[in-house]
């Protein structure tokens, strides 16, 4: 099963409805990222929200699947998850390239986590909403959520899991984060397209 998981990450979906807009590689433009945030930049929202749809779902289906149809228990389908976010972040269609996993973790999440993908999601609408940095949102939601996981409700188990996943996350954006503090990171600009970053 997380083999599975692994090759339904790994669907190049951002690759696929980009091909499908007329651009052959959206890995050559933009930020070279396949996931919804470039294609909204590079083709717009047209393109972008089934991206992001499809990612979504790449996650949360495999983790559903293992937690209510093989009984596989929360771990089971939290591992299961991992490898679908594995499988977006390092494609084995793409050579093990990909995206950052952002959209994956939270259909995995909304299986696993969903208090947890809720405090996330708030946190980056708040922050995309003042400073217009989507990566800087997923990042400072994903430690958020991390945050939450260290109230007692949660497990030693989901307390490492989440801040394994949010480092995942960060080590994606690194190349963000880098433009963050050199002040180069291109704002989303929400009805436009054809911006790099």
């Amino acid at each position: 099963m997380c083999l599975a998981g692994y090759l339904s990450g790994s669907i190049p979906s951002g690759v696929m409805i980009s091909k499908l807009a007329g651009v052959d590689d959206i890995m050559s433009l933009g930020s070279g990222n396949t996931g919804a945030t470039n294609v909204f930049r590079v083709l717009g929202p047209k393109y972008a929200f089934p991206v992001l749809a499809i990612d979504i779902l790449k996650g949360a289906l495999p983790a559903c699947f293992a937690l209510n149809s093989l009984d596989m228990g929360k771990a089971g389908a939290l591992a299961v998850g991992v490898c679908a976010i594995l499988g977006h972040n390092w494609s084995v269609f793409l050579r093990f390239r990909g995206g950052k996993g952002v959209a994956t973790t939270a259909g995995a999440a909304i299986v696993v986590f969903p208090k947890l993908l809720g405090v996330a999601f708030i946190v980056f609408l708040v922050t995309v909403a003042v400073s217009r940095y989507v990566s800087l949102g997923s990042m400072l939601g994903v430690w958020a959520a991390f945050a939450y996981s260290l109230f007692p409700e949660f497990t030693t188990l989901d307390r490492w899991a989440v801040f394994g996943l949010a480092a995942v996350v960060t080590y994606r954006h690194r190349a963000n984060i880098q433009r963050l503090l050199s002040g180069t990171e291109l704002k989303i600009r929400f009805g436009q397209k054809g911006e790099a970053g």
